[in-house]
This record gives structure tokens, sequence and C-alpha cells, in this order.
């Protein structure tokens, strides 16, 4: 089996869901291999549903992921299986940055050689892939984690839309203050209606702030 680019896991959640990279469709990776457009195209399409390992060992099978070819890369929208004490070892060091990559394993259906000055590139045109693993030693330097979401991150968004919510609604509750030289009026003019639907505006901020609920 192969061993392709080791590439960036994207976001990281509590309940183990994440989204990455697991490979770039024409970059040379640190063995001399380039995926070539379209090698991904049959193996997506009879199978996008793949396993997901840690360290490509296939007795430590960790989750599941759905992969599809989007701007030049295989993405992969991937489930650990918190039940596994290997996929919570995974988590939790992907969760502290000590584990940053993901690469696929795969089958070389067909490929070519490329001499690019005395060096010798493989340019791979179709593969079959088996798996998408949770890897420690990136083959690139910067395929790396680049953000990790938690549950404390996203309490603390809500506590701030909720505040700012709060604000909004102080602001356009309480009446305009004449300034101090204006002369006082006879008759106090009467409260007129703010021109802002309130209620339509409340109503709208209400759902996000329930959506937002909602997701965590």
């Amino acid at each position: 089996m192969d061993y392709g680019l080791v590439c960036e896991i994207k976001e990281l959640n509590d309940d183990g869901t994440f989204h990455g990279i697991a490979s770039v469709i024409g970059e040379e990776d640190l063995g001399g291999d380039v995926i070539d457009k379209g090698a991904f195209k049959r193996t997506v399409a009879a199978n996008p549903t793949v396993p997901i390992l840690w360290q490509h060992m296939s007795a430590e099978v960790i989750g599941i992921g759905e992969v599809k070819e989007w701007q030049n890369k295989l993405v992969i929208d991937g489930r650990l299986d918190m039940d596994d004490p290997m996929a919570q070892k995974a988590h939790r060091k992907m969760k502290n940055k000590l584990v940053k990559g993901l690469s696929i394993g795969f089958q070389t259906i067909k490929s070519t050689w490329e001499d690019i000055e005395g060096r010798m590139v493989r340019h791979i045109q179709e593969l079959k892939l088996w798996e998408v693993s949770v890897v420690t030693f990136p083959m690139q330097p910067s395929a790396q984690v680049t953000r990790v979401k938690n549950a404390e991150d996203s309490e603390a968004r809500l506590s701030r839309l909720e505040k700012d919510f709060q604000a909004l609604q102080a602001k356009l509750g309480t009446p305009a203050v004449a300034p101090p030289d204006s002369p006082p009026a006879t008759d106090p003019p009467p409260v007129q209606d703010p021109v802002v639907d309130h209620s339509a505006l409340g109503s709208v901020v209400a759902a996000m702030l329930s959506d937002v609920r909602s997701r965590h």
C-alpha cells in the first residue's frame, strides 16, 4: 500500500467530528509522488466512505469519513468513534496539537514516471483509496492542524452574541436624550415609535441564538 502526502486537519470538534484536507492534487510529496487530476474520480464515485485509521494501522480503526474532491484537494468530513479508547487518545492529541496530520493509504492503479533533471517523479493517474489516517509526522512541514474548536470557544461566542443582542435592545428601546443646551419644551412631544422594526429584528437574532445553542 502507498501512503500519500500528509495534509491538514482544518477543524476538530469535541464530539469527534472534524474536517480536513486528506490529499492535494498536483503537488509533489516528499516521497516523489504527484497525484494527477482525475486520479480520485473513479474511487470516490465508487465509494466515498472510507475508514479512518490511527497511524495507518489497519487494526486501529478509529472512525469513518466522507471524502470528495474540492478545488484540487481531497477533503474529508470525518467522525471519530469516541467510545473507542484509541479514538479518544487520537482526539486528545489532535486537540492538543501533538498530532497534526492526515495521510491517505491507497493502491496505485495507473502511473507514469517523469525524469526531472535526473530525479524520478511518479505521476499517479488512477488509484484506489483504502483509508485516511491521523498521523504524527507530516511529509510537509506546513501540514498541520490550523484550528481547534471546542465547547468553551462556542460558549464564549454565544455569550458575546447574547450581550451584543441585549445592548442592541437597550439602545433601540431608550428614547433619545436632548442636548444640555436645548431650550425646554413647554409641552413634551409625543413619543414616536422607532423606524426600526424591533420585533422583526428581535425574532431574527433570537432565532440565531437558538440555532447556535442547538448545535452545541
